[in-house]
């Protein structure tokens, strides 16, 4: 085996150990020796493929924003009517890798946004926001939005779906299924944005 296959094995079993690490007991009590010693490996190994745990983190997660961007700029592309489109939208927001990791580390987030990762967490936010407003004009070209309401505020209010607080309180706690939680958010998300 190559030394650069090595690498990059190494490299994903510490992506894959901090990834669990980091559900179980979130970004601030995660430390890299944590990964040292579940993958039995010298800590400096790990300091060879990530320069802090920071980095780590970002590793872990951007992967996820690129898959959820990717399958939202998809939904935009086909030809499924504009409601249909929302609630596939919301769908696949809320069962996404990166809403489901976000659920479990939401407090932690905010270390991806300093100065480091910023250029690149803004942009595939961005980006995301951008997948949301091609389905807003969908809405829009069928005559079935508001004409008062802008694209852009609605991408960022759609966006705002993926607080996991919300989904935490009701999904997670057993007050309601998956499913109507989906259901619900797309009702109340086309209420507020439909003509009447």
């Amino acid at each position: 085996m190559s030394k650069e296959k090595k690498f990059q094995l190494r490299n994903q079993k510490i992506l894959i150990t901090a990834e669990k690490i980091l559900k179980e007991k979130g970004y601030h009590y995660f430390k890299i020796s944590d990964i040292s010693e579940e993958l039995e490996i010298a800590k400096g190994t790990i300091y060879n493929h990530y320069d802090s745990k920071e980095d780590l983190l970002f590793a872990v997660i951007y992967p996820k924003l690129q898959e959820l961007r990717d399958s939202l700029q998809k939904i935009s592309l086909s030809d499924l009517p504009f409601k249909q489109q929302i609630q596939q939208a919301v769908r696949i927001a809320l069962e996404s890798d990166y809403h489901q990791f976000l659920k479990l580390t939401y407090s932690d987030m905010a270390v991806l946004f300093q100065e480091k990762n910023q250029k690149e967490m803004t942009a595939i936010q961005e980006e995301i926001i951008q997948a949301f407003e091609k389905i807003l004009v969908v809405g829009n070209n069928e005559g079935i939005l508001r004409k008062d309401l802008s694209l852009t505020f609605l991408s960022h209010q759609i966006l705002s779906i993926l607080d996991p607080l919300l989904n935490s309180l009701m999904v997670g706690s057993g007050k309601m299924e998956k499913e109507e939680f989906i259901q619900q958010t797309t009702e109340i998300l086309l209420y507020g944005m439909t003509k009447g």
